[in-house]
């Protein structure tokens, strides 16, 4: 099942759970850092696709049920 998110929703949760912005170079300017594990961020201002976000939070060690209970805290 889809929900629709954003990079920039991500990066709050991401930070919430003690990630920091880290910018570079390249496609992905944009990681989010914790520790040693980095995770790249697309930086476009649309809606991410599900799939996409899914991702992103599985790479962090989080669910799609862990980002929409932060959601509606």
């Amino acid at each position: 099942m889809g929900f629709v998110t954003t990079a920039e929703e991500i990066m709050a949760f991401l930070k919430s759970k003690g990630y920091h912005l880290e910018t570079g170079r390249g496609r992905h300017g944009v990681k989010m850092v914790k520790g040693k594990h980095r995770i790249p961020l697309p930086t476009h201002p649309r809606d991410m696709y599900s799939y996409t976000a899914i991702r992103i939070l599985k790479e962090a060690g989080y669910s799609r049920e862990d980002l929409l209970e932060w959601r509606n805290r």
